[in-house]
């Protein structure tokens, strides 16, 4: 069982393994989502680290695109669906 921490528990600057410990999520994953545009994570040598800060920042971000993403879904499917009644 992995020993979840809180984000804001955090260091300042995590590594990917530490990510994916406190998501829990697999190390590969998280190297996947490192690869990601905009993702908060930078290379020092061969280290890559990623701020915490910035990671609750990307989190939500991610959270509030999701729930746009829904509504504007939700919206697009309702005018298509009352358009096809008429």
């Amino acid at each position: 069982m992995l020993n979840r921490v809180e984000l804001k528990d955090l260091p300042q600057l995590i590594t990917p393994h530490e990510l994916a410990e406190t998501l829990g999520i697999s190390l590969p994953f998280c190297y996947k989502l490192i690869r990601t545009k905009g993702f908060p994570s930078f290379r020092v040598g061969k280290k890559w680290l990623i701020s915490t800060d910035r990671l609750m920042e990307w989190i939500a971000n991610q959270t509030n695109e999701a729930d746009s993403q829904d509504v504007n879904n939700g919206c697009k499917n309702l005018i298509h669906s009352g358009a096809d009644e008429k």
